[in-house]
């Protein structure tokens, strides 16, 4: 089962979307994703900026403290929930510390959870040592790989692969693929960019 996170950043074209089983509204993320036409069966975070007068009460779900921040909290509900296979719109916005916060939350997320955000021209995946992956794109799509943390990261069907330690640097940075399939797995936790424009 799909989970969508609906976060309060710039949201990406609606074509590029799929029908998701269950929607989880990110604070104010609840308030865009009625915009979008989408409703959400939950809002989580501190509340302090969703319009609850659009939500029934009985789905919102207050979670105090500020050393997380509000996808944090969403990313551990999902974990309490079993709702392992994660889609983020919304991601980035008008604000960088709240994009590296965002990044900081996917990282330590549980690491069972396998997430993914979608952008305009980008999917981002997060890879950890539990779900090694494979993709499926065109010959010479544009691949970024990142990690915030030293890991050994091992690619293959890439124009540079990669077998060894990586950390936080742009040693991965503007790849591209030379197969119609490339695969990554890693040690850590790292993060793939592929470009989809």
């Amino acid at each position: 089962m799909t989970t969508l996170l609906c976060l309060p950043g710039v949201w990406p074209k609606m074509n590029c979307l799929q029908d998701f089983e269950f929607i989880i509204g990110v604070d104010s993320g609840a308030d865009l994703a009625l915009e979008y036409g989408i409703t959400p069966d939950l809002v989580i975070g501190d509340l302090d900026s969703v319009n609850k007068e659009k939500h029934l009460d009985e789905k919102l779900i207050f979670v105090e403290g500020q050393e997380n921040n509000d996808l944090s909290k969403a990313l551990q509900l999902c974990t309490e929930k079993n709702l392992l296979d994660i889609c983020i719109l919304g991601f980035t916005g008008k604000r960088v510390d709240h994009e590296l916060a965002n990044y900081a939350a996917l990282h330590n997320a549980n690491e069972n959870l396998d997430i993914r955000v979608v952008l305009d021209e980008m999917i981002i995946h997060r890879v950890t040592n539990t779900n090694d992956s494979s993709y499926n794109v065109p010959i010479s799509t544009t691949i970024s790989i990142f990690c915030f943390e030293e890991s050994h990261v091992k690619t293959s069907g890439l124009k540079w692969n990669i077998d060894g330690e990586i950390g936080f640097s742009s040693k991965g940075l503007s790849n591209e693929t030379t197969q119609e399939e490339f695969s990554i797995s890693t040690t850590g936790c790292v993060f793939v960019l592929i470009h989809v424009s």
